[in-house]
């Protein structure tokens, strides 16, 4: 009798083990969301020429300029969300001290009167005030030697930060504040329908969007090219990863270089171009067009997928308007995104009574 129950025992424990596998690798279909539909208006500043990026720092919405802007133009632009008025410039062009020449990423800013940003192109971070007016940053710092090839960085705790590198076998790396790499979390799979792509392809393939909530310890990647998006939990160290709707692999070429070795054709379709992470939810902005339909139709994306943190499918919200990029103010329980319209400015959508 007892060896029954080590049997039974042991079976369950399987069990359980195969399920905690499955869920961990997970495909999900358009059918599995909710369909909502919501509307926006849109603020249009004169100040902002061709916005980029956007980013909140409490009560301000950070947009940042493409880099073919003009160099005698600011980087970045402060707008209030309470009155919707034109704050400040910041961001003086420039390679000196202070000065940036892109603000490529808004990092988590826990501060209210400060944030920071990532400098792709000098690869530094650079923090600056929101309440002087100078358009000089207030410190800076460069990235370290093995920092070199991130690609996306973010705030992982109070003394490390995490970030995705261009390409190579994990998923995220772990530095520490002295720029000293400390962890390695989650190596790329290989894909059975294309074997002969080598990890380093597979990662070049992946490539896309870091957003993360230090407070909740959740990170997310959302492939600009495939139909996949993979949560971290910091605190447990263990990866979610969702892939579909769309399980078609992009199109590309392959040719053997020192550098990128994956290369996208113009036809091939933009899956999520941004991601966000409020505290209970994830919202991946979903495109499902390419470069040659936005040339034609000016439209880059206009749904956003609403996950739990577990990765659990749960709204579809339908957008009126065309959006590239997001971040959500729970304050004001509002969604920002830039236009994609000739005269590009925020769209305001507010977040639907179901998800509150």
């Amino acid at each position: 009798m007892n060896k029954f129950i080590l049997f039974i025992l042991l079976f369950v424990l399987v069990s359980c083990e195969k399920e905690v596998e499955v869920e961990s690798q997970r495909i999900i279909k358009k059918e599995d969301f909710k369909e909502i539909s919501i509307s926006s208006e849109k603020h249009f500043f004169e100040e902002i020429i061709n916005p980029s990026g956007i980013g909140l720092s409490h009560d301000k919405i950070l947009i940042s300029e493409a880099w073919r802007v003009p160099e005698e133009h600011p980087r970045m632009h402060l707008v209030n969300t309470s009155n919707w008025t034109y704050d400040k410039p910041k961001g003086k062009h420039g390679q000196g001290p202070l000065e940036i020449t892109d603000a490529a990423q808004f990092l988590f800013s826990p501060d209210p009167d400060t944030f920071w940003i990532y400098n792709m192109n000098r690869r530094k971070l650079v923090q600056f005030s929101t309440t002087d007016s100078t358009l000089l940053g207030v410190k800076d710092w460069k990235l370290s030697e093995p920092m070199a090839m991130i690609h996306f960085v973010e705030i992982g705790s109070d003394s490390t930060y995490l970030a995705s590198p261009w390409d190579g076998l994990e998923k995220l790396l772990e530095f520490n504040r002295e720029g000293e790499l400390i962890g390695k979390y989650g190596e790329w799979e290989k894909i059975p329908e294309r074997p002969d792509l080598e990890l380093k392809q597979v990662s070049e393939m992946s490539t896309g969007w870091l957003d993360g909530n230090p407070n909740t310890g959740i990170f997310v990647k959302s492939s600009l090219y495939r139909d996949l998006i993979t949560i971290f939990d910091y605190n447990e160290k263990e990866f979610i990863t969702l892939s579909g709707p769309n399980l078609e692999l992009p199109l590309f070429d392959i040719h053997e270089t020192s550098g990128p070795s994956i290369f996208f054709r113009p036809d091939t379709k933009y899956r999520y171009r941004d991601v966000a992470i409020s505290s209970k939810y994830i919202f991946a902005l979903y495109a499902g067009r390419s470069q040659i339909e936005y040339n034609q139709t000016g439209i880059v994306a206009e749904e956003i997928l609403v996950f739990d943190h577990k990765g659990k499918p749960l709204w579809n919200l339908k957008l009126d308007r065309s959006i590239i990029q997001i971040v959500i103010n729970e304050q004001t329980n509002e969604i920002y995104g830039l236009t994609t319209d000739e005269d590009p400015g925020i769209a305001l959508f507010q977040i639907p009574g179901e998800l509150l």
